[in-house]
């Protein structure tokens, strides 16, 4: 695994040192993790929220968080998002601490709003220690990575705005990851009917679409018989009971 870090403030972290001396603590023990909370997608955002069950100032040597992401389609490797750096009271630094003081089952909230929507991203969380800042959990990079996570508008009510991503497809292109070939329809009601035909009007493909959460609906680019389609253009065609229909084109290269 690969990790890039940006260089943690020193004047906050002499800090965390010097409040660990004097403050009654329990012991950062060598590996110690925070508990993710939830890990939400929304549109063209995702929300992080973890907790370590106590009060960051009765953890000995706490140096801060970090939340790492994983362009699950360009990289095996994670990359900072944020860093919290205890005691950081300078609002225009990098690991400025922005978290609410405190309080019983509180849980710490990172939403990190660079995303795009209908592409793959992993998340984590990890502390780091005050005297050691530089220093990266992997263990526990590993242990609270977030699955895939598509961040997705919602459901529509209409069929207005209807997308295939990417379009036209490109084989090999960074869209892929793992070897999967897949295009998303997004921006779908909660229940709606895909069909996908040849430009001589022969059905390659029916996808049922029904998630009360997501507009988003993958296709692996396979016919009905599972065997992977052959390059040119396809039209869909999109069904909503008590909506409507609306129909487009996508073009596959490869």
């Amino acid at each position: 695994m690969t990790v890039r870090l940006n260089p943690p403030v020193r004047r906050a972290a002499a800090f965390a040192v010097l409040l660990a001396l004097l403050v009654p603590s329990v012991c950062f023990a060598e590996g110690l993790c925070p508990r993710v909370k939830h890990m939400t997608p929304g549109d063209k955002r995702v929300e992080v929220g973890w907790t370590m069950g106590v009060d960051e100032r009765d953890i000995a040597n706490f140096g801060g968080y970090r939340v790492w992401i994983r362009e699950v389609w360009r990289s095996d490797g994670f990359d900072l998002a944020r860093e919290f750096v205890w005691g950081e009271e300078d609002t225009t630094a990098a690991g400025y601490w922005s978290l609410e003081p405190f309080y019983e089952d509180s849980i710490r909230v990172f939403i990190d709003r660079s995303v795009q929507n209908a592409f793959p991203y992993e998340f984590s969380v990890t502390t780091f220690k005050a005297s050691n800042p530089e220093s990266v959990n992997f263990e526990c990079i590993e242990r609270n990575k977030s699955r895939i996570i598509h961040p997705h508008e919602g459901v529509k009510s209409s069929l207005d705005g209807i997308q295939v991503i990417p379009n036209p497809y490109r084989a090999g292109a960074d869209w892929e990851y793992g070897g999967d070939k897949r295009v998303s329809f997004v921006r779908l009601p909660s229940v709606a009917t895909i069909r996908i035909y040849t430009v001589a009007a022969d059905l390659v493909r029916t996808l049922h679409h029904d998630d009360p959460y997501s507009d988003q609906e993958e296709w692996d680019l396979k016919n009905s018989d599972g065997d992977e389609v052959a390059p040119g253009v396809y039209i869909w065609a999109v069904e909503a009971e008590g909506i409507g229909g609306a129909e487009g084109k996508m073009l596959i290269i490869k």
